[in-house]
């Protein structure tokens, strides 16, 4: 896990680390943000979206929006932020914290998923 803390900087530039905590998105440390970026990617997977695909979110600030990107990135997704027909889901800011608790559910089974994609990007 601290090797992607450490590369965060290189993935967000000059974004803040803000992520969803009790329903509020706040600043986090580089090691939370993971642990909850992670949350959603995870997911993402859990509900099976096909790999290379793009999910629309609605309702999201820019201050959402690496979090967001972030997440999908880890679940090969592409993020969007507007609606578009070749979307495999829209979601809105309120689907997220679904789908981080379901994420943080299966963990066990995805964990080793976003590891594999992390040391590709890591490695570059």
């Amino acid at each position: 896990m601290t090797v992607f803390c450490s590369s965060l900087s290189n993935f967000l530039g000059n974004d803040k680390n803000v992520a969803p905590i009790d329903g509020r998105w706040v600043e986090t440390s580089p090691r939370q943000f993971e642990e909850l970026v992670r949350s959603l990617a995870y997911g993402l997977m859990v509900k099976d979206y096909r790999s290379g695909g793009a999910i629309a979110f609605s309702d999201c600030t820019e201050e959402m929006k690496p979090f967001l990107s972030t997440a999908c990135m880890l679940s090969h997704l592409e993020a969007r932020f507007s609606p578009a027909d070749d979307c495999l889901a829209e979601l809105s800011a309120n689907d997220i914290s679904y789908l981080m608790t379901i994420g943080s559910t299966w963990s066990r089974k995805y964990k080793a998923a976003v590891d594999r994609t992390i040391a590709r990007m890591v490695l570059g």
